[in-house]
């Protein structure tokens, strides 16, 4: 349900990590981090989901990672077709679950760059920093500068005629929601 709330389609399950992605735009005249921010708001939900599930006093722990960029898809197998998508976009996402922690989403430079541009949202963004430094190392590509995504509200937008008459304020609505590429692990609770 949270897929088709946010717009993403889920691209494959490979073991336990299932991978999202929200198409560009289909033109160039449109927001270029739309689709991201899907991904994004589609996480942040799936995070809040995952916080209060419980299983046979089991709790359910996921790490997630975003990355954006260009990526190619197609359809391979012979005896077993299956749709899947490739390139680095795809590999660096995948790098951004496995090096993030838990019950955390980790986003790629350009992610974050895109999600701070958004028009319609106000992203909760924290650089990641270990022991106080900044960055961390990638399997291929080095040291990178990777950012936390803690939360989402809706952007308000006050009419200040309005403003300044009735002297109200805006309800902010928060948007916990999100994901891209995640990996599931599970502990028993007391």
């Amino acid at each position: 349900k949270l897929s088709v709330k946010h717009k993403v389609s889920k691209v494959e399950t490979i073991g336990a990590a299932y991978i999202v992605t929200a198409p560009g735009p289909s033109k160039c005249s449109e927001i270029e981090e739309e689709g991201v921010v899907r991904v994004a708001l589609f996480a942040l939900e799936a995070m809040e989901f995952v916080k209060n599930y419980r299983y046979k006093n089991m709790r359910v722990f996921i790490r997630m990672g975003i990355s954006s960029g260009p990526v190619v898809s197609g359809v391979i197998g012979a005896a077993l077709p299956k749709y899947t998508l490739f390139g680095d976009t795809v590999n660096f996402a995948s790098r951004m679950e496995s090096t993030s922690k838990s019950m955390k989403i980790q986003c790629a430079e350009e992610t974050c760059k895109l999600l701070l541009d958004s028009q319609e949202y106000d992203f909760d963004l924290e650089e990641r920093r270990d022991g106080g430094e900044r960055g961390i190392m990638v399997k291929g590509k080095g040291l990178k500068y990777t950012w936390w995504i803690n939360g989402g509200k809706k952007k308000v937008y006050r009419n200040a005629i309005n403003d300044s008459e009735t002297n109200s304020t805006n309800n902010v609505h928060s948007a916990n929601e999100t994901w891209s590429s995640y990996h599931v692990t599970s502990k028993r609770t007391a």
